[in-house]
Parts: C-alpha cells; structure tokens; sequence
C-alpha cells in the first residue's frame, strides 16, 4: 500500500496530464490519493492492535486471535483496492515498464488468497468464534463483557 501510495503520489505531483497544472490539483486525484493514505494508516493501526492483543490481551488467546483474523482479511483486501485506486491516479503510464504498479498489483491480489485463503479459511475461522456458545464479540477490544471499560472507547 505504501509503496503504491507513494509512487501515485509522485507521478501525481511530477505529471499534468497534458493539462495546465499538476495532477495533483485534480479534486478526483487527490481523494483517490487520499482514500490510499486513509487505508494505509488504518491497516497498520488495526495490524498493531491485533498484534498487541494477541500477545496481551484482554481475553482468552481464542477470542484475541479473531482480531488478527480481521487485520489479515481487511488490510488484504485493501491493499488490492488501494494499488488499484494508486493504478486509477496514474491511467495507462502505470503498466509502463518503468512504473512499478504491475508488480505491485500482482503482489497485491496474492494476499488475499495466500495462506488459505481470506474466503475459503480466514473468514470461516471466524464464523467458527461467532458460533461459539461463549462468544464475545468484543473482548478483544473491551476484554470480557463483564468487565468492560467504558472510558475505553
């Protein structure tokens, strides 16, 4: 994602489209450049936090790890959307040899599927947790539900 954000962001800042200005003072531009940035920053944050909590806590390590089975299948899935928002900002220059969003967006489209698979595995992991009879859909976040914190949200 942040590979694909910053080459977007520097072609966008160094082309005009054979325009007048920079293609970055395109509104269309800048919110396609905008919503990558926004995505990045929340894949990383939402990775951290399923990181801490699967070390720490709160809550048993099977409700714990379902935060890190959503961080897997969200932050795979938008970094496809996000490499082809950044392909979007660039037109056809990106498949250019030079332009490093082909590879990109190959690497890209294999994290959904890699290591079983966001559909086929991740996301039937966590169906098996909300079937649970002991389920408690936010003690990764809260901890237990009898113990929850409410400053801390």
């Amino acid at each position: 994602m942040r590979a694909a954000f910053d080459a977007a962001l520097a072609f966008a800042k160094n082309d005009n489209g054979r325009g007048v200005s920079e293609l970055l003072m395109r509104q269309a531009v800048a919110d396609l450049l905008s919503g990558i940035k926004m995505q990045a920053e929340a894949c990383r944050a939402l990775t951290w936090k399923a990181a801490y909590c699967l070390e720490n806590g709160p809550g048993d390590y099977q409700f714990r790890r379902e935060l890190a089975l959503a961080a897997k299948i969200y932050c795979s899935d938008a970094c496809t959307k996000a490499v082809i928002d950044a392909i979007n900002v660039v037109g056809i220059t990106a498949y250019d040899a030079d332009q490093p969003f082909a590879d990109l967006l190959t690497t890209a489209t294999v994290l959904p599927i890699f290591d079983g698979g966001n559909v086929g595995i991740r996301r039937r992991h966590m169906q098996q947790l909300m079937l649970s009879e002991d389920y408690d859909a936010w003690a990764s976040t809260y901890g237990p539900s009898g113990q929850v914190n409410l400053h801390a949200a």
